[in-house]
């Protein structure tokens, strides 16, 4: 009888098995494919009116080498000597301090109100091959330049006045009033001409729009090949270089990016099938 049971038991058994793989044959319901990401198409800046045809409003990238190369040019040795003042705290290395004050000085002058009205672009206009025009072509009012080039030292001159003075104005008298007022005033044009450049199509900040220019690439017809100006222009093959090099990179992210959805979309191509 034993023998007899354990047939039995394993013919009641054998249909639950079977029953309990096929539940788990059961095809599960494939996840429904990912829409691909479309890349968005590269709307073209607005050509203004007034513009000439000839002429290619600069990039973002060519305006980020320029602030950059102007940055490390008018405060990099200013800094320098800021942090050399400190550390020492003014007992000692006071010539090699004055020196580097000086020499900061006189390069702030030069890319910033020399540069300018001299040959109407500066060293981080020169390396990244930009220049600011009116629409017909010519340059801007040396007053544009001025403004521009200094905006950024002038809020800095600004923040200081009202970080010194403001403090005094308890002490009464009306020094300390008008140089915070002025320092403020600074400052908050430092804000205004921001925000019109970052609401601007072409980013033009106040300064440009009160002078009707614009910063545009700029190659010459003709480089010159000796002298003081050659040199200048030959800074732009530093700026071409690091731009092609942003520009491959990008490329190459792209690429790497559409071959990962290609990679996916065929994994659940694979797991639907």
């Amino acid at each position: 009888m034993g023998l007899l049971d354990k047939v039995e038991s394993n013919e009641t058994k054998a249909p639950k098995k079977a029953a309990a793989k096929a539940a788990k044959a059961v095809p599960v319901a494939a996840k429904p494919a990912k829409p691909k990401k479309e890349k968005k198409p590269k709307v073209k800046k607005a050509r203004p009116a007034s513009l000439s045809s000839e002429f290619e409003i600069a990039p973002k990238l060519s305006r980020v080498i320029s602030w950059w190369v102007n940055f490390i040019a008018n405060f990099s040795v200013l800094i320098a000597g800021l942090v050399m003042s400190a550390l020492t705290g003014g007992s000692s290395g006071g010539l090699e301090t004055t020196i580097l004050f000086l020499v900061a000085i006189v390069v702030l002058f030069f890319n910033a109100i020399f540069l300018p009205i001299y040959t109407g672009r500066n060293l981080g206009q020169y390396t990244s091959s930009t220049r600011y025009i009116r629409g017909d072509g010519s340059k801007p009012l040396f007053l544009h330049s001025l403004f521009v080039n200094n905006i950024g030292l002038l809020s800095l001159i600004g923040f200081i006045m009202v970080f010194v003075q403001a403090g005094q104005i308890s002490g009464g008298g009306t020094a300390p009033i008008v140089m915070t007022s002025i320092g403020s005033v600074l400052m908050i044009l430092w804000i205004v001409n921001w925000q019109f450049s970052r609401n601007s199509e072409l980013d033009q900040g106040l300064f440009d729009l009160m002078f009707g220019a614009y910063l545009v690439r700029y190659v010459p017809e003709e480089k010159a090949t000796s002298g003081f100006r050659a040199r200048l222009e030959s800074m732009s093959q530093f700026g071409e270089k690091y731009a092609k090099r942003v520009e491959e990179r990008a490329k190459v992210r792209e690429e790497k990016a559409s071959e990962k959805n290609d990679a996916e979309e065929s994994s659940e191509e694979t797991t639907e099938d």
